[in-house]
């Protein structure tokens, strides 16, 4: 299996959690990018990455990022998406991923343009329970599904 090389746009909570996954995995973030640049050289010290971007688009331009992860406020994230797709970069997008339906219809079709991978951050399907809810869902226990 490749190894990735992962950079994360924004150094709030979400990034922090990414950052500290990625090294219990035994690996580590390989850039970062956030809209303060002192605030990326801080996150970048305190996980022991290597590269820092001066701004967030720098991100895209480098040639040695595979996928970017985006967890910016989410007003911001389509400013983030469109570049860093059309710049042919896997993006893991926190939730939600865009402000509406359209943003949303042209950040996929980006992606499918340039033969890369969007997707949306959403932990909430691996929750044990949200899987017991849908296994008691599945089994009828609580009888036919009217509305969700």
């Amino acid at each position: 299996m490749p190894a990735y090389r992962w950079a994360t746009l924004g150094c709030g909570v979400i990034g922090n959690e990414l950052a500290q996954a990625m090294q219990a995995l035994g690996g580590n973030l390989y850039s970062v990018g956030n809209r303060t640049h002192e605030k990326a050289l801080s996150f970048a010290e305190k996980y022991g990455i290597a590269k820092v971007y001066d701004k967030p688009e720098d991100i895209f331009s480098d040639p040695d990022v595979d996928i970017v992860y985006i967890s910016t406020p989410h007003n911001t994230h389509i400013r983030y998406l469109l570049p860093a797709l059309a710049a042919g970069k896997h993006v893991l997008c926190e939730k939600s991923i865009t402000l509406n339906s359209l943003e949303l219809d042209q950040a996929r079709r980006c992606a499918d343009e340039h033969g890369v991978v969007l997707a949306e951050a959403m932990t909430l399907y691996h929750m044990p329970i949200y899987k017991q809810l849908a296994d008691l869902i599945r089994s009828g226990a609580l009888g036919p599904l009217r509305f969700i």
